[in-house]
């Protein structure tokens, strides 16, 4: 991966997270919103588009570095980190896309489904980033 795609991967995540985050009263309740040029923070159906597009995004480059990766075959096989990584993303995507579904009109799941896919996709969400963040500061690298 290029310099530049690795910056705009990770500035991806970052509104990816930020958005995710946003579908939580919590920029509202700890008044976050309230700091000028950040109301936007509060508003459900923007952070849902921002989500969704960013979402997109991330789609997109995890395919073209899934794609890239096998015409290449670097290396013989993926360290455990990145495997736990991998993982992550795979049930970050899956929750994802039932929980896309289950936007759609006409489409009912019971609350207990919801609950444990909304839970799946956050602690998913949030187990990368400290993954991520604990490989960073570790230098693990993906390829054995």
């Amino acid at each position: 991966m290029t310099p530049v795609f690795k910056t705009l991967f990770r500035v991806n995540l970052f509104f990816l997270a930020l958005s995710g985050v946003g579908h939580m009263p919590i920029f509202k309740r700890y008044y976050i919103a309230d700091i000028p040029g950040l109301g936007w923070l509060a508003e459900f159906q923007i952070t849902l588009a921002i989500h969704y597009v960013t979402a997109a995004l991330f789609l997109a480059m995890v395919a073209w570095v899934a794609t890239t990766w096998a015409l290449e075959k670097k290396g013989l096989g993926f360290t455990s980190t990145a495997r736990v990584k991998i993982g992550l993303t795979i049930a970050i995507i899956a929750s994802g896309a039932i929980l896309v579904v289950k936007n759609l009109k006409g489409v009912t799941m019971p609350a207990t489904a919801i609950t444990a896919l909304d839970l799946v996709h956050l602690f998913g969400a949030f187990a990368l980033g400290i993954t991520a963040l604990i490989a960073g500061i570790r230098d693990v690298g993906w390829i054995k």
